[in-house]
């Protein structure tokens, strides 16, 4: 009976041993597996996916909104140009950019969305790009600018801001057109401003007549009025709001240098055929070289 029972015992063991080294040989090759996973070519995968994941900007119109716009449509002739579906990730703007580009480029949201494999609508800017070492930007598509909307009926001309010491005008909260406009000429305009939250609805209200005009970035404008010939879209009348100007590209893991090689090519050839200047073209915005 105790011999069995000795015997049994070391069966035992060594059953617990070989299940313990099947263990660890189990993780070990996980561990290869998915080192492996990571080293495989960022175009690579995408390509054996059959898709291209994009992060564009909920609520961003003409670019991104409700489904459609200029990214939206820039992000499927990329696609197709890598020969696969493109697969839109939809998000609110954060606090800052820093945070887009963590949430959506190179990290993730704590809440498990995303990253995507590129974002749309990325600053491409010496000095910002040297402080996000983690993130590539590149393939620069568009310039982007500050301007005025303005009713021509109630502001023919705009040579400077003394009409605004009368009649309203419209900007977007938290940006620079608004913080330029609060404290300029000693803040003679302040009772005259109105704060929104979008482009979009300063842009509603301007069309409405509840103000004369609009501050905003150009291609929000051009698109929020499609040429309606009772505005005109006039570059400001102020030296810092002139001279800000910044260049509108993608943005992707900073390892994923064939991602960026192939959409880079992809963007050089929606320029050079002129698709990327009709796209803009169907949301009434009009393509500037960066």
């Amino acid at each position: 009976m105790m011999r069995w029972a000795v015997s049994a015992l070391r069966r035992f063991r060594t059953g617990v041993h070989g299940i313990a080294v099947l263990g660890v040989l189990s993780l070990a090759f996980l561990g290869a597996s998915y080192a492996a996973a990571q080293d495989v070519p960022a175009l690579t995968k995408i390509r054996q996916s059959g898709v291209l994941k994009v992060a564009l900007y909920r609520n961003f119109a003409p670019f991104s909104n409700d489904g459609k716009g200029i990214d939206v449509d820039l992000a499927e002739a990329l696609a197709a140009k890598l020969g696969v579906k493109m697969s839109p990730l939809w998000f609110d703007a954060d606090e800052n950019m820093e945070d887009d580009l963590r949430n959506m480029v190179w990290k993730g949201h704590y809440m498990g969305y995303g990253p995507a494999d590129v974002m749309m609508h990325a600053p491409v800017d010496r000095e910002y790009m040297s402080k996000v070492e983690q993130v590539k930007f590149f393939a620069p598509y568009h310039r982007e600018r500050y301007a005025v909307a303005r009713q021509l009926d109630k502001l023919p001309a705009l040579d400077n801001f003394d009409a605004f010491e009368k009649l309203n005008l419209g900007v977007e909260g938290d940006t620079l057109a608004a913080t330029v406009m609060l404290s300029a000429d000693s803040g003679r305009y302040r009772n005259t401003m109105k704060i929104f939250k979008t482009a979009a609805e300063a842009v509603a209200a301007l069309k409405a007549g509840e103000v004369a005009a609009v501050m905003a970035q150009q291609g929000e404008l051009e698109g929020g009025l499609k040429g309606d010939v009772r505005f005109a879209i006039d570059l400001p009348p102020h030296p810092v709001l002139q001279k800000r100007q910044w260049a509108l590209g993608l943005a992707v893991k900073s390892k994923s240098d064939d991602l960026a090689q192939a959409l880079q090519a992809a963007i050089n050839e929606l320029m050079a055929d002129g698709t990327l200047k009709n796209i803009m073209l169907r949301y009434g915005v009009q393509h500037r070289q960066p």
